[in-house]
C-alpha cells in the first residue's frame, strides 16, 4: 500500500505529527531526518479556516512530503471544539488538497464518519479509521470488534492508540495484532507503551508516530531519538537511510 509515494509494510515508516507552531523549521528537520509522512494536525492550529488549512498544506506539500490530515475532536483527545457538521466541511475542504494522502477519523465520529469516508475515497483518498482510549487497554474481544467495525466502514487502515498501564498490556496487545492480516497501525501509549513506537513493526504496524518540539500524545519518542532506535534495530531502515547514518553509525 502507498500514502502518497511512500510504500508501507516493506521497512519501518515515521509519520511527524505537526501543528502550525514554527512549522518550516520543523518540517526543514523533518526532511533532514528523513521522515516519510506528515500527519497534519488541522485541529492544533491557532485559527481553522479554509485559508489558514490551505497555507498548512501548501507549506507541507512545498517540503516534498505528503501527509495524513487529522481533525481530531476534544472529545477524543484533540483540540477541535466545533461540531461534527463544522468538523465535516473541514474534512471537506481539506480532502481535495494534492498534499493529503490520507485522512484519519475515529470510529465513534458516527455523525459524519461514512459521509466523510465516501467523500475520501470518492477523491482517491486513503481512510484510516482510528480509535484511541487514553485510560486502559481494550480486552482482545473489544479490540476484534474495532477491527470488523472499521472492515465494514471500508477502512483502507486501522489505527489503534491505548493507554498501556502495565507491560502485559504491551505484549498482549502485540500479539493480538500480530495474528491479525488487515492493515494497521497501533501504538500503547504512556511511559510502559514507548517500546511499542520501535518494536511495533515487528507485530504488523506500518507507521510509527513520533513529533518535534512538544509531544502530542503520551510516550512519544522524539524524532531524532527515533530515527536512531529504528537505524540501531532495523538493518533494512539504515540501509534505506544510509545518507544520513553512514557517520553517525
Amino acid at each position: 500500500m502507498f500514502l502518497g509515494t511512500v510504500e508501507l509494510g516493506k521497512i519501518p515508516r515515521v509519520i511527524v505529527a505537526i501543528d502550525g507552531v514554527n512549522l518550516k523549521d520543523k518540517l526543514f528537520k523533518a526532511r533532514e531526518l528523513k521522515a516519510d509522512l506528515i500527519e497534519a494536525r488541522v485541529d492544533l492550529l491557532e485559527t481553522v479556516s479554509k485559508k489558514s488549512v490551505k497555507r498548512f498544506l501548501d507549506t507541507i506539500a512545498d517540503f516534498g512530503f505528503f501527509c495524513i490530515a487529522t481533525v481530531r475532536p476534544i472529545w477524543e483527545g484533540g483540540k477541535f471544539k466545533k461540531d461534527e457538521e463544522e468538523r465535516f466541511a473541514v474534512f471537506h475542504n481539506i480532502i481535495s488538497h494534492p498534499a493529503v494522502a490520507a485522512i484519519d477519523i475515529e470510529l465513534r465520529a458516527e455523525a459524519i464518519l461514512k459521509r466523510t469516508i465516501t467523500f475520501a475515497k470518492a477523491n482517491g483518498k486513503k481512510v484510516i479509521i482510528s480509535y484511541h482510549d487514553f485510560e486502559k487497554t481494550p480486552d482482545e474481544k473489544s479490540i476484534q470488534d474495532i477491527f470488523e467495525k472499521a472492515r465494514n466502514l471500508k477502512a483502507d487502515i486501522v489505527k489503534c492508540a491505548f493507554k498501556a498501564n502495565s507491560y502485559s498490556d504491551v505484549t498482549n496487545v502485540s500479539s493480538l495484532m500480530n495474528k491479525i492480516s488487515f492493515p494497521k497501525i497501533f501504538m500503547l501509549m504512556g511511559e510502559k507503551g514507548s517500546i511499542s513506537r520501535v518494536d511495533g513493526f515487528i507485530f504488523g504496524s506500518l507507521l510509527t508516530y513520533t513529533f518535534i518540539g512538544k509531544a502530542v500524545a503520551p510516550g512519544q519518542i522524539e524524532l531524532e531519538e527515533l530515527v536512531k532506535l529504528l537505524a540501531k534495530f532495523y538493518p533494512e531502515y539504515r540501509k534505506s537511510k544510509h545518507l544520513y547514518f553512514k557517520e553517525a553509525l
